[in-house]
């Protein structure tokens, strides 16, 4: 009896350490929406991200570090695959500029700087206004789901850092993919309200 509760302690302790190196680097995506705006809809989404010590050493060398966001709006069907009516994605690089000593944020063609690695982060957890799709996708009658998912580029690493980041878990920064049954309208029940 006593040596099962200390085979059980030693279990819960592995546990323990187990889930603290695990929670070291982590993506969640809490929350997407989607809203209309014009002719569009655009995305929404709150995130949690732990970048964990090894992507914000590099990320604090110079290293740009680089993140996909990727939507997808799908018509479910029964007795076949499921309809992919979008997919999109979206980049976000972070990097870290010596000379000005800021930390660069850049997605498409809007770049901001911030002074501390925690400013930046808010670019990557707050994703708003992101214009997805045309609302002339949806058809009258149809259901669909949205799903959203982020993960770190590893393929936009350097190649030295590309080799370590095979064998290392700690650059396998994903989220699960978030989904969700948006409301949509068809665009002419739109235009008669």
């Amino acid at each position: 009896m006593h040596c099962c509760k200390k085979v059980s302690l030693f279990f819960a302790f592995m546990m323990t350490c187990l889930l603290a190196s695990a929670s070291d680097h982590h993506v969640i995506i809490k929350s997407a929406d989607l809203k209309s705006s014009g002719e569009a809809y655009i995305l929404n989404a709150d995130l949690e991200i732990s970048l964990g010590e090894k992507v914000e050493e590099a990320i604090n060398k110079g290293v740009p570090v680089e993140f996909v966001y990727e939507f997808k709006l799908v018509s479910p069907r029964a007795f076949w695959f499921d309809k992919v009516v979008v997919k999109t994605r979206t980049r976000i690089t972070v990097s870290y500029h010596a000379l000005s000593r800021q930390y660069l944020v850049k997605q498409s063609e809007r770049q901001t700087s911030h002074e501390i690695l925690r400013e930046a982060m808010i670019e990557l957890v707050q994703l708003y206004d992101w214009d997805v799709f045309e609302r002339a996708l949806i058809e009258k009658g149809r259901g669909y789901q949205a799903i959203l998912s982020m993960h770190l580029d590893d393929s936009r690493l350097p190649k030295a850092i590309q080799v370590e980041a095979i064998r290392s878990e700690d650059w396998h920064l994903a989220s699960e993919d978030f989904v969700w049954k948006p409301k949509v309208k068809w665009l002419p029940e739109i235009l008669n309200q």
